[in-house]
Parts: structure tokens; sequence; C-alpha cells
């Protein structure tokens, strides 16, 4: 073969044929396996570890993400503090104001506070799915803490599992 068919954006290779049926051209492929018993087992991904600096972790990116998730909620939690602080600021405002014998018409957070204290249809239901949820992320927390610290390594092979 010439050098042009191994080009990316070479013509396609093209056969001159006689015959208008269609024929299938076989592609196959070996693979022959050699052994190497100078590697020992734990150490195999060194050489894909140590070829590539950018396969350690990014402490510096979670780190950032980790104040922006922060800074965000903090946002989130001083708006519905303050939502919440007009609320009843506006709530004691008309309740000064109003005689005991008018009745009052609810409205912001006063709304759902007949809802807060009712049980749900399904309590134990509930109990499951929030118990086994908590379980979830505190495992995978964990998990993710001892890969961090480098518990977790392709030469430790079931230590995820342990």
């Amino acid at each position: 073969l010439d050098s042009q068919t191994c080009e990316r954006n070479a013509a396609p290779i093209t056969f001159q044929s006689t015959t208008t049926n269609e024929f299938e051209i076989p592609f196959t492929y070996s693979v022959k396996f050699k052994r190497n018993d100078e590697i020992r087992w734990s150490s195999r991904w060194d050489y894909i570890l140590k070829s590539s600096p950018e396969t350690r972790a990014h402490w510096f990116s979670i780190f950032n993400s980790l104040l922006i998730v922060l800074f965000l909620t903090g946002m989130i939690a001083m708006i519905l503090v303050r939502t919440l602080h007009k609320d009843i600021a506006r709530y004691n405002r008309i309740m000064d104001s109003v005689s005991e014998d008018e009745s009052l018409e609810e409205f912001g957070w006063k709304l759902v506070h007949g809802d807060v204290f009712r049980p749900p249809n399904r309590g134990m239901l509930l109990a499951v799915l929030v118990g086994n949820g908590v379980q979830l992320v505190i495992m995978s927390l964990i998990t993710l803490v001892f890969a961090c610290f480098g518990f977790l390594s392709p030469a430790s092979r079931g230590a995820l599992m342990t």
C-alpha cells in the first residue's frame, strides 16, 4: 500500500468487478498474548498511572466547587430567612391593628401551618425510604473519603466491596 491510502482524508479503495452481484470481503484480526512475569500483579497499573500526570485529583477544582455550593446554599438560606422575617413582621403588624372580634385571613407562611404537623398517610414507608436514603448517602460519602485518601486502588481488588 502506498502512503496515500493510510491518510485520513484519502479516497476510499475501489475494486473493479465484472459482476453486478454484491460480494463480501472478510475482515479478521488476531491477537497474541505474551505473558510477562517481570511485572507484579499489584503494580500492573503503574505504567498507566505514571504516564499521564493529569490523573491526580484536582484539589483546587474540588475545593472551588465546594465553596460555590456553600455560597449558593447560604444565598438561598438568606432569601428564605428574609422572606420569613417579612411575613412574620407583617403578620405581627396586622395582628396589632386587628381587634379580637374580626376574623383574619391567613397569608404567606401561615397558610401551611396546618400541614406541617399533619402525619403522613404512609409513615412507615416514609421512614424506611428516608432511612435507606440516609444510609446510601453516608456510605457513598465514606467511600469517597476513602478514595480521596488513596485506600481504594486498582492494586487492592475487593477493597471497595469490603
